[in-house]
This record gives C-alpha cells, structure tokens and sequence, in this order.
C-alpha cells in the first residue's frame, strides 16, 4: 500500500471535484434535494449504489452520482488505492438558501484508511477550503 498521506489528497481531490462543473453532479442533485425538502445529501462513493434510495427516480442524479464515483475510483487508483484501502469513502453535500443557485453547495469528504486514520476536506462552492461540517463528522463510524 501506497503512504498513507497520499488518502489526504483523495479527499482534497474529490471534494474539489464534487464542487466542480466537470462532476454533473450540480444543478440536478440541488434542485432534487430542493424537492424533497433537504438542506444535506449523503453519498456512500464505496456503495454499489451511490445515489441514496430516495433519489433513484430523479435519473440525472443517478447518474451523476455514478459518474462521480468512477471518478473518485480513478482518482484513488491514481494514488496507488484500491476500495479494500478504506472503510469508509463518502461525500456530504450541503445546500442553503444562502446559495446564489442551484449550481452551488459546500462538500465535505471524509476517508477512512482500514488503520482507522480519517481524512478530511471542506469545500465551498467556490472551491476554497472551509470547516467541516458536524454532520458528517458524526456518520464516519
């Protein structure tokens, strides 16, 4: 296995591009959880199936979800990773009524290496570095 310090820059790396317009996750995932009536949206990138239940239906999303986990699978392989290296891999995305559109949301990645080190990274929708948020630091375990 690769050094661990190289999972820092996994998280750093997906959540940049979950915030990015390369990632489609964005206007679709915004304007779906603005339907169902949620501020958070959690995505499980080591899941079969990372697009939550709820939003199966809305295909956009699926997709979109789908798309971002081949590129966080890419992005992990490029640091010499594989899935069975971590226990947990997810994104939480955060909408506000703050944000000036649907193209917009904070993401907090947070990785953790089966040695039970956690990696964390904060974006804002502008792609600076902001604080995590509680929620997800209460779902890594």
């Amino acid at each position: 296995m690769t050094s661990s310090k190289r999972l820092s820059s996994v998280s750093h790396s997906i959540a940049h591009h979950a915030v990015s317009a390369l990632s489609y996750v964005h206007p679709h995932l915004s304007q779906a959880a603005s339907k169902l009536h949620e501020a958070l949206v959690f995505v499980n990138l080591l899941a079969d199936e990372p697009c939550p239940k709820r939003y199966l239906s809305f295909e956009p999303v699926r997709l979109s979800l789908d798309a971002l986990k081949s590129r966080f699978c890419d992005i992990l392989l490029s640091e010499g990773f594989e899935y069975s290296d971590l226990i947990f891999a997810g994104v939480m995305f955060e909408f506000t009524a703050e944000f000036p559109d649907d193209y917009c949301s904070n993401c907090h990645a947070l990785l953790v290496s089966t040695k039970e080190r956690e990696y964390r990274h904060s974006v804002n929708y502008m792609g600076e570095t902001i604080l995590p948020n509680k929620a997800l630091q209460r779902t890594s375990r």
